[in-house]
């Protein structure tokens, strides 16, 4: 089987989990799989492997910490530090359908919104224009930055994993909501502080939404062939 498999098959044995070795081994899955540049279907094979000796415990009433340890997080750690390396290639290949994925968004969402707004609202211009030069650097930067953050908020829910005592809803949503804010706010930004240079090149909005189709398009190929996402 491959990894996406193993997760389809994962998904439907831990349905069998109590309760108390449910949220465990939720907090062992999350904690091993936001752990970087490690191979997915090694991991996913050992995840596999914790939980089915997990569930075969269970039948005796034991629980994971009774199979495991009492310092599940640092059995996690030493599983981890055995799981080999994911490849360069694989790692380029998933970030780059990523940042393809990314660009789809914004530039599909970008373009439909300024073509409706100029033709029915009369708001905004018919065309995008700006210099090559500032457009490529801000491209960059943005994804630079986009990167940053998706690491950031997988660190962050790794680091949640394992807590006696989890903080309350509205204070994680609040975390969250000051991160994004934050985000956003550079994301805005950044593209405005950019000093100009370059060709001055201008570009229909229907052409900038046409862009981000082919743009998803490549990332459904990509996702296709490689099997990123089930």
């Amino acid at each position: 089987m491959n990894a996406k498999d193993i997760i389809e098959l994962n998904n439907e044995l831990r349905e069998q989990l109590n309760k108390e070795n449910l949220a465990a081994y939720e907090d062992m899955l999350t904690y091993i799989r936001l752990s970087s540049n490690k191979s997915e279907q090694q991991t996913e094979e050992v995840l596999l492997e914790l939980l089915e000796h997990l569930l075969e415990a269970q039948k005796s009433g034991k629980t994971a910490k009774d199979i495991f340890g009492e310092d599940l997080k640092q059995y996690c750690d030493e599983l981890i530090n055995e799981i080999p390396g994911e490849k360069a290639a694989n790692n380029m290949r998933f970030w780059s359908y990523i940042a393809l994925q990314y660009l789809a968004v914004i530039t599909l969402t970008f373009g439909l919104l300024s073509f409706l707004l100029h033709s029915f609202f009369q708001l905004g211009e018919s065309s995008l224009r700006f210099p090559l030069g500032t457009g490529v650097i801000a491209i960059l930067l943005d994804l630079g930055l986009f990167y940053l953050l998706v690491r950031f908020i997988l660190a962050w829910m790794k680091n949640s994993s394992f807590k006696e005592k989890r903080p309350k809803k509205w204070v994680e949503f609040l975390q969250l909501w000051l991160i994004m804010t934050c985000a956003i706010a550079l994301f805005y930004f950044i593209p405005k502080l950019l000093p100009h240079f370059g060709t001055t090149i201008t570009v229909h909005n229907l052409v900038i939404a046409a862009i981000g189709v082919i743009l998803y398009l490549i990332a459904k190929i990509l996702n296709k062939r490689y099997r990123f996402t089930s």
